[in-house]
């Protein structure tokens, strides 16, 4: 309740002052020797604020009045809730280095479900661990959308014609290397009688044939190297976490409608990361969907304000920092779904290997940075026939800490095919990511019926450096025991 109401003008002040500051006196008095006797006779007497937030419907407290919570409300002590959500991810379009929107020539569709158990250590303070868990992961490519849109092909390309456009001027085949590079990229050019073979960044040797159109055959060896096939599946990485209710309902300032928690966790690498590039997928954060490969440690900030009974405010940020460095096996670039056998040291009159070796350092460097802003109600408090029924909004951020093989940066794990050339990787900075979701909660908890069922569709409006920024259904069964 607001005490103030606007401005007191300078006459009443003057003319009342001496009474008010009397009368308040009195009533501060008449106040404090109520509440000292109140205390003195209900030891357990009920906080106003569980009209706002509620228990979950555990003997000895009174039921929550609206379907939805404080995003960072711990469990009450000895209460576990079971959290089973499943996922649909699907979507084509992605975002370049420059924030444009664009389709890159890749497809997804993937179900996840998991499985989130947290556990009430006291009123205050909740631990939970987490288990995502990839049913299907499928990914399609269209090779004439990544030659049209993708960066990352741009590059390699370049990259190609340049070294053919080298080779044949010094060959006598063209006047110059822009005059070789002009006819690569018109189609005109074709490889002189016989066998020509070129030696990949990999070592791996690929053979251009006589005839052929020079362009047309980069673009089938760029296309082999990221064809994809069905992703991998399985158990993700494992995540423990602890949260703190600093401000809540048992707080010295409860009956200010301020909720503040605090939490840290640690995500352990259970999941498969290193893998060919054919069933890694597309998991953003240059990292794969079923493991991120490191140690991650994890801080996590919850603020909630309760603007009336049933509207909630809310805000809730998470850092992400990686402990660990962790090895990377190299892929083939004449076959996706194989690491690479052959020497990357090998070296010929037509070319060489980039000496990078099969076996790269994956790291990340700074923080992962992760978060939403929330506005949730409980439709409870307009009729409170629609007291089991809560609606919530939230704009969604994540930045991503940057990624390095053998400490080069990358955007993609692509990237690794050109580490030796320090110009295929301009520091565009990380992947970034941003997102609307819109969803509806149906709560027993005002019930007493100890289960929930969250759904939410979630749309991406803006990123940086993201192959494919899908869009996601979800749904998630809450129970309570």
């Amino acid at each position: 309740m607001h005490i103030y109401k606007g401005k007191f003008n300078s006459i009443f002040i003057k003319q009342k002052i001496k009474s008010t500051l009397s009368f308040m006196s009195v009533f501060a008095t008449a106040f404090s020797m109520q509440a000292h006797a109140q205390n003195s006779t209900q030891h357990n007497k009920p906080d106003p604020t569980e009209d706002v937030a509620g228990g979950v419907g555990e003997a000895g407290f009174n039921a929550p009045k609206y379907a939805v919570l404080p995003t960072g409300k711990t469990l009450p002590k000895g209460i576990f809730k079971l959290d089973l959500p499943f996922a649909y991810t699907f979507g084509s379009d992605g975002f370049d280095s420059t924030g444009n929107s664009v389709q890159n020539g890749l497809s997804m569709e993937r179900w996840v479900n998991g499985i989130q158990l947290q556990y009430g250590l006291t009123n205050s303070i909740s631990v939970g661990v987490g288990i995502p868990i990839v049913l299907s992961n499928h990914v399609q490519m269209d090779g004439n959308k990544i030659v049209a849109n993708s960066e990352m092909y741009e590059r390699y390309y370049n990259k190609f014609v340049n070294e053919f456009a080298t080779q044949l001027s010094a060959q006598g085949r063209c006047p110059s290397v822009q005059a070789c590079t002009n006819q690569i990229n018109d189609g005109s050019l074709t490889l002189p009688a016989g066998q020509t073979n070129i030696i990949l960044p990999t070592g791996e040797v690929v053979t251009f044939t006589a005839g052929d159109v020079i362009k047309d055959q980069i673009r089938n060896t760029l296309l082999t190297a990221s064809q994809p096939e069905n992703g991998a599946t399985g158990i993700g990485d494992l995540q423990f976490g602890i949260l703190w209710s600093v401000i809540s309902e048992e707080s010295p300032i409860r009956h200010v409608p301020l909720y503040v928690a605090v939490g840290g966790g640690l995500r352990l690498p259970t999941g498969k990361f290193s893998l060919p590039n054919a069933v890694r997928g597309t998991g953003g954060d240059n990292t794969l969907l079923t493991g991120g490969g490191t140690y991650d440690v994890i801080a996590r900030l919850n603020v909630d304000y309760v603007a009336m009974p049933g509207l909630i405010f809310s805000w809730q940020h998470m850092s992400e920092y990686s402990l660990n460095k962790v090895n990377f096996s190299r892929s083939s670039m004449l076959n996706s779904d194989a690491y690479n056998t052959a020497d990357p040291n090998y070296s010929t009159t037509n070319g060489h290997g980039d000496k990078q070796a099969n076996i790269l350092t994956f790291k990340r460097k700074g923080l992962h940075n992760i978060g939403f802003f929330q506005v949730a109600w409980g439709v409870g408090n307009a009729t409170e026939t629609l007291k089991w029924l809560g609606l919530f909004s939230q704009f969604k951020y994540n930045f991503a800490a940057k990624a390095y093989l053998n400490d080069q940066p990358i955007n993609v794990m692509g990237d690794q095919f050109f580490l030796g050339d320090s110009s295929m990787h301009p520091d565009h900075g990380a992947e970034q990511y941003y997102s609307v979701l819109i969803g509806s909660k149906f709560s027993g908890l005002p019930y007493r019926i100890p289960l929930e069922f969250a759904g939410e569709f979630e749309y991406p409006i803006a990123g940086k450096n993201r192959a494919v920024s899908p869009m996601n259904v979800k749904g998630t069964l809450s129970l309570y025991f």
